[in-house]
């Protein structure tokens, strides 16, 4: 069990490792936008060390790393800690800090509690069916098929869908994130799951005959 601290920056937007050095590992730092994630970046960096405990590598600089749906990428800073760094929300470079990635995991963790359903997160760059009126804006019908690898399971659907099939676009899921950032917290929900939203309006389900059928 590697031996650490986190503490929290004294401008309250960053927390940091304190003891990894004395253990041959390198310090981390993850700054956030907003201060309410102090939290989830401390699980963060909890989960760094976890990894670095439990597969005996080391991190290097220019490292990319997976937490929960988003992707993180370390850089050294001025003072030789790895600064966390992660994706944009259009998945086109990486920006310092950990805020879009945090309040993912936060809000796909809720939602997941909320429904007691297990946490499933895809990746970015698995895709997604959707139909027209899911960029624009309309109220979203989606459901998550048991998929090969590329797929994420995920269909999205509105009003707008008539029911064919050659309709739909198949995307990147950040793509559709990026549009819609609301939609993000239900696509942790695991194969089976069904959810509907609209204005002040949200409903959430289990499907089992969702599971049965074939990818």
């Amino acid at each position: 069990m590697i031996k650490f601290q986190v503490t929290t920056s004294s401008d309250g937007h960053a927390v940091e490792t304190n003891g990894l050095a004395d253990t041959g590992y390198p310090e981390f730092r993850v700054r956030v936008n907003n201060p309410s994630l102090l939290f989830e970046a401390e699980n963060f960096l909890h989960f760094v060390v976890d990894y670095l405990s439990q597969t005996g590598k080391k991190i290097v600089s220019g490292e990319t790393l997976a937490y929960g749906y988003w992707l993180t990428k370390f850089l050294v800073g001025k003072d030789g800690t790895l600064e966390v760094w992660e994706y944009t929300p259009d998945a086109t470079r990486f920006v310092e800090g950990a805020t879009l990635t945090l309040s993912y995991s936060r809000d796909q963790h809720t939602i997941c509690a909320k429904y007691r359903a297990q946490f499933s997160p895809p990746r970015p760059d698995q895709k997604v069916a959707i139909s027209e009126g899911v960029y624009e804006g309309d109220p979203v019908e989606g459901v998550r098929y048991p998929s090969p690898e590329h797929m994420s399971g995920w269909w999205l659907t509105t009003d707008r869908y008539d029911g064919n099939i050659q309709s739909l676009k198949v995307v990147h899921l950040y793509h559709v994130t990026s549009m819609r950032p609301a939609l993000a917290q239900y696509l942790a929900l695991p194969y089976g799951f069904r959810f509907s939203v609209a204005p002040q309006q949200e409903v959430v389900r289990f499907d089992q005959k969702v599971v049965e059928k074939k990818s």
